[in-house]
């Protein structure tokens, strides 16, 4: 009986707090807001309020948000903390900002905006969509001006000042625009100037916000540094920027004045040392210079070594060929009756009374070993001549030298007649030569 109570007591108090827990489940309302309104060119912020009746156990994942010719920049990290009432409930969340431009006039319809974000105490992921909105775009756009409210500073800065050749004068250009983004701020018209070289330097584009997360404007530094490149007094020209009121759309302008510049001749200032000294120490003096001929004949003689190196066999038993060639051309000049008689020619008229080489002419031109048998077929003054001179040299006479001239120019005669003697005819064969055929006639009988 007592658990039956107890267990209809549990049901009847689970009961009493389900419409408590049912209140208590965490609520996420998204909602967007815009101008229904806005000029052309302008920018515009869309804001997109995060809510809840609890708290995020993480941060809400946004959007992307793409809308065909509207430039949009998406919220920053940081957001503005809201809270509000709805229905007797209490919420609190986050306010992020959409910023948007349209390049062109006409409606911009932006679609329901899909937010996710866990809340507490479960954590669990909750997504809710923004109502859509429809933004009304009026005016004509112009290229190149800022729709907005613009203040527009510049400054100079001269390195050396006074100017001199060859220093530097930096001129810089600040727009500030309230309401507008950075990336729509146009660059100043720093442009070249006669006199000077020119240098620009990268912009600083910054987006100015609140530090709460609500945007500002934008805010854009372009720089450029003029390098002074002759001596004399010349004007840097005024800027001139444009731009449209953002609240009447009229035109406005500004101009910003130029500034003129004295640029002094720069001083030569002596070198700390000499530079002809540094070359001699260098022997710069002493460089080898090149003839045009000489690159070619390096390459011929690398080519030609580089040839050699992969024929060396080739080329050893070539050179041992030629040498061989060379040793039998050298053998048979020596065994030959011209070397012979120029032996004697030298031996006639050297101072010793000896006749070595003239024997070894007669040997090889006649074939006969002795004088005697040698102008035995000569005439009778050939062979007296011959009688003679073997008793100047071996006899009584033989002080007398004058038989060595005698001797050496008969012996022009003797060589002719041994040589018509014994050249063989040259349109006959061996067999058919008779001459030929009775000497071995002659010598075949002598054996």
């Amino acid at each position: 009986m007592m658990r039956r109570i107890r267990r209809w007591s549990l049901l009847l108090s689970m009961a009493l707090m389900a419409p408590l827990y049912a209140q208590e489940a965490p609520v996420l309302r998204v909602t967007a807001k815009a101008p229904a309104q806005g000029q052309t060119g302008a920018t515009v912020r869309l804001q997109l309020e995060v809510m809840t009746s609890t708290w995020f156990t993480q941060p809400p994942r946004l959007p992307a948000l793409d809308l065909p010719g509207v430039l949009v920049t998406p919220p920053s990290g940081e957001a503005e903390l809201v809270r509000g009432n709805q229905d007797g409930q209490a919420f609190s969340g986050l306010r992020y900002t959409y910023l948007l431009s349209a390049q062109s006039a006409g409606t911009l319809r932006i679609p329901a905006l899909a937010v996710t974000a866990r809340l507490g105490p479960g954590g669990a992921p909750v997504t809710a969509e923004s109502a859509p909105l429809s933004i009304e775009f009026t005016g004509a756009a112009q290229p190149g001006k800022v729709v907005g409210d613009l203040t527009v500073t510049q400054s100079f800065t001269l390195a050396p000042d006074p100017m001199v050749q060859g220093g530097r004068i930096t001129r810089s250009v600040t727009q500030r625009a309230d309401g507008v983004q950075a990336m729509l701020l146009p660059p100043a018209p720093l442009a070249d100037v006669p006199h000077f070289k020119r240098y620009p330097r990268e912009p600083e584009v910054v987006t100015l916000t609140d530090g709460r997360g609500g945007f500002l404007g934008g805010q854009r530094i372009d720089r450029a540094d003029y390098i002074a490149q002759e001596a004399g007094s010349y004007e840097l020209p005024p800027l001139i920027l444009n731009w449209t009121d953002g609240p009447g759309g009229a035109l406005q302008s500004k101009t910003l004045p130029g500034r003129r510049i004295d640029v002094a001749a720069a001083a030569q200032a002596a070198p700390p040392f000499s530079l002809a000294d540094d070359l001699a120490r260098l022997r710069h003096g002493l460089r080898w210079v090149l003839p045009p001929w000489a690159v070619p004949a390096i390459v011929a003689a690398t080519a030609a070594g580089f040839a050699l190196w992969l024929g060396w066999a080739w080329w050893m038993r070539l050179a041992r060929a030629m040498g061989a060639a060379a040793r039998a051309g050298r053998a048979r000049w020596r065994a030959s009756e011209p070397h012979y008689w120029f032996a004697w020619r030298r031996e006639a008229h050297g101072a010793k009374p000896v006749l070595s080489d003239f024997y070894r002419w007669i040997r090889r031109g006649s074939g006969a070993v002795a004088l005697r048998e040698a102008l035995a077929p000569m005439d009778e003054a050939d062979r007296q001549l011959a009688e003679s001179t073997l008793r100047r040299v071996y006899g009584a006479g033989e002080g007398n030298a004058d038989w060595r001239a005698r001797l050496a120019a008969r012996s022009r005669a003797w060589r002719k007649a041994w040589r018509r003697r014994s050249a063989p005819p040259a349109a006959l064969r061996a067999e058919l030569n008779p001459v030929d055929q009775a000497g071995r006639n002659a010598r075949v009988g002598r054996s």
